[in-house]
């Protein structure tokens, strides 16, 4: 009996275990510190890989590399600037080309949280999304959505939110979005050893590499 009550409290556990992240851009610099970032207890970054119809990330490749190096989990996003269909179809392949060659073991994002995005509609929002992360499914990536919980309540529909993994940002002491998410941005104003100035602070709620590894997605 009381080896079945240890067994099933390190199930427990594993179901609630959490993990704390960062992610990254152009405005950290190029000099962070990925192993003093690894050393002060985190488990994964983000990093910016371009935004819009032709920008690469100035460090990009620089922060996967030191990250690596470091031991992090690593996962990318895009920030996007599509306001139409065949737009987010240019960022999609632009943002698989970027990326080729690598190996992520946290999902790759699409940052929807541009203005002139959201003004083209609730459902024009969710169709520019949808065709970004369906384009990079159909080729072997794990995919979701980052934006804000007001935006996500408020631009997108119930039936593209449940397709695709969710990275929500709300700096509040709780994340109060209503749908299923798996990562919560909690803060842009982090201090994090080995990164001079503010850090976007994430909790991730998903075993991402386990998962990403088993499928053998995201270059696995």
């Amino acid at each position: 009996m009381f080896k079945q009550i240890i067994l099933l409290s390190a199930f427990f556990l594993i179901l609630n275990a959490t993990y704390d992240g960062i992610d990254v851009s152009v405005w950290q610099g190029a000099n962070v510190d990925f192993k003093k970032v690894k050393k002060a207890g985190k488990d994964f970054v983000i990093i910016r890989a371009g935004y819009g119809h032709g920008s690469v990330d100035k460090y990009f490749e620089t922060n996967y590399k030191k990250a690596k190096e470091a031991g992090l989990n690593v996962g990318a996003y895009w920030y996007a600037k599509a306001l139409d269909v065949d737009q987010s179809t240019k960022e999609a392949k632009l943002f698989m080309k970027t990326i080729k060659g690598k190996k992520f073991e946290y999902p790759l994002y699409y940052d929807v949280e541009d203005k002139h995005i959201f003004k083209k509609g609730k459902e024009m929002t969710s169709k520019i999304a949808d065709n970004f992360c369906k384009i990079l499914e159909k080729n072997n990536y794990y995919c979701g959505i980052y934006a804000s919980t007001a935006y996500l309540q408020d631009y997108f529909t119930s039936e593209v939110l449940k397709k695709y993994t969710i990275w929500v940002a709300q700096y509040y002491k709780t994340c109060t979005f209503k749908g299923k998410y798996q990562i919560w941005q909690k803060s842009s104003k982090g201090k994090v050893a080995g990164i001079s100035g503010n850090v976007d602070l994430d909790i991730s709620y998903e075993d991402f590499p386990s998962v990403i590894k088993s499928k053998k997605l995201n270059g696995y």
